[in-house]
Parts: C-alpha cells; structure tokens; sequence
C-alpha cells in the first residue's frame, strides 16, 4: 500500500490523503513490481498582470505530495552512474537561517536528491516555446549549483505529461527510476493548469533500509502557450527562467517560502533570482549522504 507522507507541519498523514482525493490527485497502488504509478505533486505557479505570483490549489494549499514507495515492492539495482562522492562542490549557505521551507521531512531525514549521481532529465516539447531548451538550461544553472547536484538533460522524450506518472518505465527507460519529466504542455492535458497557473512541480520519495527519505523521480510540468506570450515580453526570458527554476526547485524538495525577496515566496512579484532564503533551503538538501541502495 502506498501512503502519503504529510508536509504541512500539524497534518496528518490521513488527512492529507482526504485532501488529494477532493483535488483530483490520487495516489495509485503499484500495478506491477516494475510499474509503480503515483502522482507525485502539487505545486503551482501563476502568472498575473505580468508578475510572478505563486498560489496553492483550492483552500489548502498543497505544495507537493510525496508518494512511499515499499523497498519490498519495487527496487531497480543503483544506478550505474552512482558514486561514493558528491559530484558538485557542496553548496555554501549564506550567513544567516530561515527563509525557506522543506516540502518533505521526517525526523532526521528530508527527501532529496542524491548528490552523488546525476539528477537525469527527459524533455517533452508537446507545445514548447521556441527558447525552451535556452529557458530550461539557464534555469538548471540557476539552481544546479546552488543545490550541489549534477543536472544532466538527457534529451527528448515521447512521454506526455500526465497526473499519475509511474516511478519506474522499464519500456521506455530501462530498468531505472523514470527520468525527471519536464513537459511543456497545456491545461487540457493538465487540468492544474488551467485558469493563469503557469506551473506545477514535485517529486516522489522513497525510504531506505534506514528510514531515510530519498527522491527518485518527479516532474515539471509547464503551460507551453502561456510561457511562450511570457517569453516574447520585453525581460520574458529572464521571467520565464525564473518559472522554470522555481518549478525545479519545487522538484528538488523546497516548498513555498513566507520570506520577501525568495523566488520561493508564495507571493513573488517580480522576483528573478534566488533569494539568500532559497539558497539556504538548497543547501539544506544538498546535505544529504549518498543513496547506495537504489
């Protein structure tokens, strides 16, 4: 059975489920050991009268929704790529604490990514911008660093976005954990788009023989046509980087941030950088030990 782990300090596991249920965000049961189906999000962005301003679903915002994966169910055999060291200098936070939120944690362990492998990547340009891949790549350099992580685009993909995406696609991946999914699509493929919600974003954790809460695959989800009226503004694509690395870092683990100034903030007007809170968060989950399980 797969649970759903809370992330709202005070929400119960239970509840949480209830409320992704009345959003229309189910989490599915693993069909098969090589299959597991889980719908790993929310986290949405919108654009209003030209700013960025980041809003939750319905009353309750949920920023993200991290599905446990049993190690008794389903497992690939760790990565090829895998090593004993971090490939990125870890990150220094600035002086200074706070200003930013983890989207999952348990006691003595937050879900991350490994920062000893690389963060893989697959692109679908159902309804991309012309500059998709210029707005992603200065994107990644955005928040690559800043979060200590290797993040490789390993190309084009045939995989539309869709709510209930599995862990593991041996038939088009390999015997591997799915690939991150960024997918520049539209509100008729992705309900949670429509309206001016200009972006969704969340990852899918599993625990290891310890307890400890790893990442293993997630998605960015993005309004292709919005973007693209973004990105022809004058300071669009400096607009449209910033969507897309607040996006990122809903899928490296950060949840939306109370403090002014963060690209992280649940009410950004304007912000196109990375504010010393979110570089703190970043750090945060760069500092976290290898995964030599899986």
């Amino acid at each position: 059975m797969l649970s759903a782990i809370g992330l709202t300090p005070g929400t119960r596991e239970c509840d949480l489920v209830d409320m992704v249920t009345q959003d229309g965000y189910a989490v599915s049961q693993p069909p098969r050991r090589s299959r597991v189906a889980v719908a790993p999000i929310v986290a949405t962005l919108a654009i209003t009268a030209g700013l960025i301003l980041v809003r939750g679903v319905a009353d309750q915002q949920i920023d993200h929704v991290a599905s446990i994966v049993p190690l008794a169910q389903v497992r690939p055999p760790l990565a090829q790529d895998a090593v004993v060291g971090r490939l990125v200098a870890a990150p220094r936070a600035p002086v200074g604490s706070g200003g930013f939120e983890l989207l999952a944690t348990k006691p003595g362990s937050v879900a991350a990514y490994d920062p000893c492998r690389p963060l893989h990547l697959v692109v679908n340009h159902e309804r991309a911008p012309s500059d998709a891949d210029a707005i992603l790549r200065d994107a990644i350099s955005m928040v690559g660093p800043a979060a200590g992580l290797q993040i490789v685009v390993d190309g084009p993909t045939d995989e539309l976005a869709q709510e209930v995406r599995p862990t593991m696609d041996r038939g088009r991946y390999g015997n591997r954990w799915s690939p991150a999914l960024v997918a520049w699509t539209t509100p008729e493929r992705v309900p949670t788009l429509d309206g001016n919600v200009a972006g969704v974003g969340g990852s899918v954790a599993m625990t290891d023989s310890r307890g400890q809460l790893h990442n293993v695959t997630g998605i960015v989800y993005l309004d292709g046509p919005a973007l693209t009226e973004v990105s022809v503004r004058k300071g669009g694509h400096e607009m449209a980087v910033a969507i897309v690395a607040h996006e990122l870092s809903h899928l490296l683990g950060l949840a939306h941030s109370e403090t002014a100034g963060q690209l992280m903030n649940a009410e950004n007007k304007g912000q196109t950088s990375l504010g010393d809170g979110d570089r703190r968060g970043l750090a945060a989950l760069a500092a976290v030990p290898c995964n030599r399980e899986f």
